[in-house]
């Protein structure tokens, strides 16, 4: 295994590039887990949620509802607009804005459906914007348990006593402050941290795995291995096997890191296992699409430009240092050709999963989808350096 020994000593070279940005993420990390960590005296943490709702239908079941959240959380007025409703969201005046679109009431109502259309947008506040919508599928679940006490419709006549019904048994059941647990906030903590090491997974893998393929891919080195007896698919399996491992030892120590900050006792936590299987099958699409562009360039200047430019851009786009609530739907749609937004929208929706009843429906889904780009981008890599191949031949 010559090709990958010699791969771990021209990585040696990228050792400062890489204890520069674990020692950025260490120190980062560390700080904000810290800062956001419930402490021991005070396990339990008090919640208000502030919620801004915008109906547009205007029917007796929106407005009961608006009148069930008004009972049961602190009613935000906030101008219509996109910069006013996002700038409240990042500095905190509300933490969710509910749209209530038309023919609300007529969704709510119609037998063939359990649910209507709701237009919802969260704050960077995760773990409020939790409890605001729990306030919301609480509603929903209360209706429709009615609904299907008359059969699945609720007549007109009685439509106006059935909404005061259920404010009535909401009331005893809500309270307008959620209590969130120390450890259910950790859980929230713990899928931020997760989507905070995908932009380390994508600056060092495209940096330092880059500059090391270049250096490995030179034509006197190349030439070298050949003519020492080494085949070109041992020499070739040799350094993949070489990328993987050091793409794996990175992603261990990150996720190792961050579960001493938080408590190792958060792997008895079903939630914490599936952001773990989404981390690893991102970390693996990443590596596949790093490959594709070290291939594509062969440049180590523009590489290491690439790699910057890349690494932010990804990560500014998919939700990892901004929240997805906060970017708009075309930049949503371009970043959907990489792994990394939904590897984010993946880890909201599984520190978002109600302890009854989960449904891992859409992270499976997520999971498929990087794992076809991971094989896309594979075989484009090798179309590629068999193109190359032949032209050098």
């Amino acid at each position: 295994m010559r090709a990958f020994k010699l791969y771990f000593k021209v990585m040696r070279g990228s050792l400062a590039t890489i204890l520069t940005y674990i020692g950025i993420f260490v120190v980062i990390a560390n700080f904000v887990i810290n800062a956001q960590l419930p402490s021991k005296e005070a396990d339990l943490k008090i919640a208000e949620p502030k919620i801004t709702v915008f109906d547009a239908d205007e029917s007796p079941v929106s407005k009961a509802f608006t009148a069930y959240l008004t009972e049961h959380a602190e009613i935000v007025e906030l101008e219509d607009t996109e910069i006013a409703i996002n700038d409240a969201l990042f500095d905190g005046e509300t933490y969710y804005v509910i749209r209530i679109p038309q023919d609300f009431g007529k969704q709510m109502l119609d037998p063939e459906r359990n649910d209507a259309e709701l237009n919802a947008q969260g704050s960077i506040y995760v773990h409020l914007s939790i409890v605001s919508a729990q306030l919301v599928e609480r509603y929903n679940q209360t209706f429709q348990v009615y609904k299907q006490a008359f059969g699945g419709s609720i007549p007109a006549e009685q439509l106006e006593n059935t909404l005061d019904l259920i404010r009535t048994d909401l009331q005893a059941e809500v309270s307008t402050r959620a209590f969130l647990s120390g450890e259910t906030y950790k859980i929230t903590l713990l899928g931020t941290s997760f989507n905070n090491t995908f932009y380390i997974l994508i600056a060092l893998l495209t940096s330092v795995i880059g500059s090391t393929l270049i250096a490995m891919e030179n034509q006197s080195v190349k030439n070298r291995d050949l003519v020492s007896g080494i085949p070109e698919r041992q020499r070739t399996f040799g350094i993949f096997l070489a990328t993987l491992l050091f793409s794996v030892v990175l992603w261990v120590f990150l996720i190792v890191f961050m579960y001493t900050q938080l408590g190792f006792d958060l792997l008895t936590d079903t939630r914490s296992l599936w952001l773990i299987g989404v981390s690893f099958v991102h970390m693996v699409a990443v590596l596949a699409v790093a490959n594709f562009f070290i291939t594509l360039m062969r440049n180590k200047g523009a590489l290491n430009f690439f790699s910057t430019v890349f690494s932010l851009a990804v990560s500014f786009t998919s939700g990892v240092f901004v929240p997805l609530e906060l970017i708009q739907a075309p930049v949503q749609k371009v970043a959907s050709f990489m792994p990394t937004v939904w590897a984010v929208k993946a880890n909201n929706a599984i520190v978002h999963m109600p302890e009854q009843a989960p449904d891992y429906s859409f992270v499976w889904q997520a999971m498929g989808i990087m794992t076809l780009m991971t094989v896309a981008f594979l075989c484009l890599t090798l179309v590629l350096r068999k193109s190359r191949q032949r032209s050098f031949a």
